[in-house]
């Protein structure tokens, strides 16, 4: 039986950083990743200004935009960022960097390894392998196995949809429209020879009383026509990923939670990445010092109870409500009123 101070579940950037920290602090560290290869995620790809602070080399970006459109039935205006910008990441490269990262500071990855059994100190894989370890660390999705294995539920659920259209946009544009995307956006995020279309809504919610009169079935026809006349999507397949955003806590004795898994993505945007990653670097910290205070993870926690419990909620109202709401906040953004607002927004301050 193999021994190791942590195991991670999951090689995607949560996880990843998380075993990079750990390695290059004398740890010795194992990621399994079920799948038999490194692959990328159903994901938009957008990094704000925030996410590009991390460190990710220039060659794995796809596309760099200093201007932010916004579109609504009535207005549209652009928020110029000045000297920073936000960007466009195919996910597989992202992985594919960071799992480069990890290795070269001592960190094991191993694909094609799935976990079927995890026990106090022990985890068991599905061709029987048995390894022990110290601690454990969740990084393995929405759909988190280590997740279960703490009994966490999970109610909050984000369905993120797009479209791949084979067009090279060259703006990044949002689309605000409560009538056809109810109190979240529309996006399109260029990347190198396609470009992302999407959108998404909380499947519950959708599911047990429609918001804003939209039922998550609604939502899709809608998205579909939109995109059907603004594009002409006939040849391109409808792709779609879940996000948790259900956050429930990180630490459980020796067993953690990052990322998706600890539903620390955005409940607004459904934005993972950065938090992703910097949840990761946290737990990675506190396993080498229980000492170790975990400011970013109180950051990002406080900015989703902002965005959730404030944002969301005051978008949820009606229809109504929610077309004067929006209206007011571009006018205000086109006249310069909210720039420094949103920019701190896309900051993630």
């Amino acid at each position: 039986m193999e021994n190791y101070d942590v195991v991670i579940v999951g090689a995607g950037p949560a996880g990843l950083k998380c075993a990079e920290v750990l390695a290059q602090n004398g740890k010795k560290v194992v990621v399994l990743e079920k799948n038999k290869m490194i692959t990328g995620k159903i994901c938009a790809g957008g990094l704000t200004i925030k996410s590009l602070e991390l460190g990710f080399p220039g060659s794995i970006l796809q596309k760099k935009f200093n201007r932010i459109i916004l579109n609504t039935p009535l207005q549209r205006t652009e928020i110029s960022l000045g000297d920073k910008f936000v960007a466009t990441v195919d996910r597989k490269e992202l992985n594919e960097w960071m799992v480069k990262e990890s290795k070269k500071n001592g960190a094991d990855i191993r694909f094609n390894s799935e976990v079927r059994q995890i026990d106090n100190n022990m985890i068991v894989l599905s061709d029987g392998q048995r390894i022990k370890y110290d601690c454990l660390v969740g990084a393995d999705g929405s759909n988190s196995l280590v997740r279960k294995h703490l009994k966490i539920g999970t109610e909050k659920f984000l369905e993120a949809f797009q479209y791949n259209i084979p067009k090279n946009l060259n703006k990044f544009e949002l689309y605000i429209d409560p009538s056809k995307f109810g109190p979240a956006y529309a996006w399109i995020f260029p990347h190198k020879g396609f470009s992302s279309v999407g959108t998404g809504g909380d499947i519950r919610k959708y599911a047990n009383s429609p918001v804003l009169g939209l039922s998550i079935n609604k939502l899709k026809r809608n998205f579909d026509e939109w995109c059907f006349n603004k594009f002409g999507v006939t040849n391109s397949k409808l792709q779609a990923a879940i996000i948790n955003y259900d956050y429930k806590g990180h630490e459980f004795g020796n067993k953690y939670l990052i990322g998706d898994a600890g539903g620390f993505a955005s409940g607004l945007s459904g934005e993972g990445i950065y938090s992703a990653i910097k949840s990761g670097e946290d737990i990675a910290n506190r396993i080498i010092n229980k000492n170790y205070v975990c400011k970013n993870i109180a950051h990002i926690l406080k900015l989703k109870k902002y965005e959730e419990n404030f944002l969301l909620r005051s978008l949820e109202i009606n229809r109504t409500w929610t077309k004067i709401e929006f209206e007011t906040i571009v006018f205000l953004l086109k006249i310069g009123f909210l720039k420094n607002t949103a920019v701190n927004i896309l900051l993630e301050k």
